[in-house]
């Protein structure tokens, strides 16, 4: 409890269990669309038997909401799967920039260890930007996605998992783009929210997520090496 009576009653009268999804991209081309929303429905029954279980046992209410889908864009780089409801951002191989305070003591382990660090063009003063090559096993990329079976895959995600509002960013090229109006019209009353983001390489500079080929990150881990974090 917080110190605040309010707060409390509030807090016991609507408990929640943020269960997330993620890497829901790479499972629909990997085993298809009603799979997915066949273990989506399963393992939200599941979730909800046992939210009245443990409910029972420690004398309190169940929860209001028990799913949802957050963003996840880091957590899916880290274990190599697409991020939330979205597809792989880029393409098969990129270049992942992450800018850093320039005086934290692991960036000379960076360059010490080849990669490739910038100062940074929106901070100069204070940050740098160290780029590390990445290659997934996804199948396709959001470049290889319509802009409607991206809107549709976050409706599967609304209505057979996430309690929730399905976090989304719904990117489109740019010959797509006459097409938003009618995503939204189609998708009004499946979603409780959605973005949109045209997918343009001249917009940024040190973009997050930068175009690389298959023999560049090849040529890349050829040349780096073992970063020593004895220093974390």
């Amino acid at each position: 409890p917080t110190h605040i009576a309010k707060t409390n009653a509030i807090m016991q009268r609507n408990r929640r269990i943020g269960l997330s999804a993620s890497g829901v991209a790479d499972f629909v081309d990997n085993r298809g669309r009603t799979c997915l929303t066949t273990w989506l429905d399963r393992g939200y029954g599941f979730t909800r038997e046992y939210d009245k279980v443990y409910s029972e046992w420690l004398c309190i209410r169940e929860s209001i909401r028990v799913t949802t889908v957050k963003p996840t864009g880091t957590f899916g780089l880290l274990v190599g799967e697409s991020p939330g409801a979205h597809w792989t951002p880029g393409v098969t191989h990129f270049m992942r920039a992450v800018t850093l305070d320039k005086d934290h003591p692991v960036v000379p382990r960076f360059e010490e260890a080849g990669y490739l660090v910038e100062t940074s063009f929106y901070n100069p003063s204070t940050s740098v930007v160290v780029y590390f090559p990445v290659k997934t096993s996804a199948k396709r990329t959001e470049r290889e996605v319509s802009i409607f079976e991206k809107a549709d895959l976050a409706a599967d995600l609304q209505r057979y998992w996430s309690d929730n509002g399905v976090s989304v960013t719904v990117s489109f090229a740019e010959d797509e783009k006459h097409h938003v109006q009618t995503v939204l019209e189609e998708y009004d009353s499946k979603l409780k929210a959605i973005s949109f983001l045209p997918m343009r390489d001249d917009v940024y500079k040190q973009p997050p997520f930068g175009k690389l080929s298959a023999d560049g990150y090849a040529e890349w881990q050829g040349k780096l090496q073992k970063v020593d974090y004895s220093i974390m």
